[in-house]
């Protein structure tokens, strides 16, 4: 048996490689990590982190490098899973854990036991074992120094409620850690490319951790296919040439009939897309967000800029159409923006968003929070390409109204007479699904104009299945509008 002088001074300086496939994903094997940890052993890792007994167990028959051992298990009512309970201590213990790391945030454990209270109990019943506490900021990595942890980690930065929109890798962290505590500090979480261990080793870290970058080929593979996707700047629109340029370009998007349904709307946008994704923090994939909505005909000829932003949350999985952004900071006012405030949704509101060089800034409120700013932080921007770029048929993204705006409600044809298209109700609150559009001016197929409406309280709404009568803003349209095409132009406010 090792003792801990050696341990530690094997993985001194060195590459700790995270070996782990979770239960739903591809290479979730024992078998396999245990390969995946001795490849990485042959590339010159000076130590192995895996998850599991089994892992654990098949990993240390073939592979004789120090193991720094978790167990993930989730627990009702605890947000803690990283070795969260003496069950998951003993069993680490059991199969031979060099070091065994745990969640150590001021987070609750399962059972309401508190992390002070925890490791008492653990370093009693184990006084010999290795521990490293797994922190997500400093004050945790100096309480978990106090309390007698033998290394200190950064794993859990980013991943808190306290630290959600750190950028990753925290080497802010890693400095201040290495500058305040007396025990060995290893740098966890984040780093994708050589550059990013580099730096983090001349932060004085004792030792860096590597996962997903080497054991994840999920992960990795989508990791390139992004890069590509980034310098697709016409968006797969290639009878375009307006939108053919660098990557300061503008974004462009098309709209499906606007008349179709929210789960239309979510389909298309996931054929052609923008992905705002923070820097280095794979929880923002999947959340889009637009601004600055410029609105064109199909003779691509500019029509109007609209003062309106869509915005779809992954953590929600919902759109959301934010309006004529952040008029007013009344919470009433927000219903006629377009926006439900209630206690199921956790809106952010997405300001100031200027880009460059394939870089998005965003400013977001919460507007559950009166309008607190919450986040100011650099996104990446990722372009996936449309399948079939032709836009030739133009009538899949044409306006449709409802059949029963379509008819004439006085038994006689249309004729040049306005027609009063009535709006959702803004007191039943329900808006999710309905798309608005301020201050637009319309062409018809051929080209010709058609309407415009410039007052500021007017807009026109199309629900998926009606409109309705909004008591504050009724908006008339036209007969040549029926067949009106129109198509979004989505320019990031560039610099």
């Amino acid at each position: 048996m090792r003792t801990h002088d050696e341990i530690l001074n094997s993985i001194q300086g060195g590459l700790i490689v995270s070996c782990q496939a979770l239960e739903d994903e591809p290479l979730h094997s024992s078998y396999i990590m245990a390969r995946m940890a001795y490849s990485a052993m042959k590339g010159g890792a000076a130590g192995i982190r895996a998850n599991s007994v089994e892992d654990i167990r098949e990993i240390k028959k073939m592979v004789p490098l120090p193991i720094i051992g978790i167990i993930k298990k989730d627990y009702e009512g605890s947000e803690v899973y990283i070795t969260p309970t003496m069950k998951e201590i003993d069993a680490l213990v059991e199969c031979g854990a060099d070091i065994i790391s745990l969640d150590s945030t001021d987070r609750m454990r399962p059972g309401g036991q508190k992390l002070d209270d925890f490791f008492a109990e653990i370093r009693k019943k184990y006084p010999n074992q290795l521990f490293m506490a797994d922190c997500s900021c400093i004050e945790e990595g100096l309480h978990a120094e106090k309390i007698g942890f033998d290394i200190i980690g950064t794993t859990l930065s980013g991943y808190t409620s306290g630290t959600n929109g750190n950028t990753l890798p925290d080497f802010d962290l890693m400095r201040k850690l290495v500058s305040k505590v007396n025990k060995p500090v290893i740098a966890e979480g984040g780093i994708w490319t050589v550059d990013d261990l580099v730096e983090a080793l001349n932060t004085g870290v004792f030792a860096a951790v590597v996962g997903t970058a080497i054991t994840r080929p999920n992960e990795i593979t989508k990791h390139f296919i992004d890069a590509v996707n980034k310098s697709k700047t016409n968006l797969g629109f290639t009878n375009s040439g307006r939108y053919q340029g660098d990557n300061d370009g503008p974004a462009y998007v098309v709209y499906s009939k606007i008349g179709y349904n929210k789960a239309s709307f979510e389909f298309h946008m996931s054929q052609v897309k923008l992905n705002m994704r923070r820097k280095s923090d794979s929880r923002w994939t999947n959340s889009y967000i637009f601004l600055g909505v410029d609105v064109y005909d199909d003779k691509e000829e500019f029509l109007n800029c609209i003062d309106a932003g869509f915005c779809y949350s992954g953590s929600t999985q919902s759109w959301h159409l934010f309006y004529n952004l952040f008029k007013t900071n009344q919470k009433e006012s927000w219903y006629e923006s377009s926006i439900v405030l209630d206690e199921t949704h956790d809106y952010k509101l997405i300001l100031d968003c200027s880009y460059k060089n394939d870089t998005a800034t965003l400013t977001i409120l919460d507007l559950t929070d009166g309008n607190r700013e919450v986040d100011r932080a650099e996104f990446e921007v990722m372009y996936a390409k449309k399948d079939g770029s032709n836009l030739s048929m133009y009538q899949d993204f044409a306006i449709d109204f409802p059949e029963d705006i379509k008819k004439d409600r006085t038994g006689e044809n249309y004729t040049e007479d306005w027609e009063e298209i009535t709006l959702y109700n803004s007191d039943e609150g329900i808006y999710l699904n309905n798309i608005v559009i301020q201050d637009a001016t319309l062409y018809n197929p051929e080209g010709a104009y058609v309407w415009s409406e410039g007052r500021t309280n007017d807009r026109f709404m199309w629900p998926s299945t009606q409109c309705r009568k909004i008591d504050y803003a009724c908006t008339r349209i036209r007969k040549q509008q029926m067949n009106s095409e129109l198509i979004l132009d989505l320019d990031m406010n560039r610099e």
